[in-house]
């Protein structure tokens, strides 16, 4: 135990290391949702009055009709 209290191991350092591993956590997990929902989040199905179906690429700002 004096060998932690002489490295001060229980610091503010201590917090901001946490932090740091927290966002870390945060950032991979949102990164695997947003990579394994790309394509729900980049491309959007838009109906016609007619029944025509088109594709919205929301990234591009393009449409295009589904064959």
């Amino acid at each position: 135990m004096k060998k932690l209290n002489k490295f001060k191991f229980f610091s503010n350092n201590l917090i901001s290391k946490r932090n740091f591993f927290i966002n870390l956590l945060l950032l991979s997990s949102l990164t695997f949702v947003l990579i394994k929902n790309i394509d729900n989040i980049r491309y959007t199905k838009l109906p016609s009055d007619d029944g025509k179906i088109y594709i919205y690429d929301r990234f591009l700002a393009t449409l295009r009709l589904t064959e």
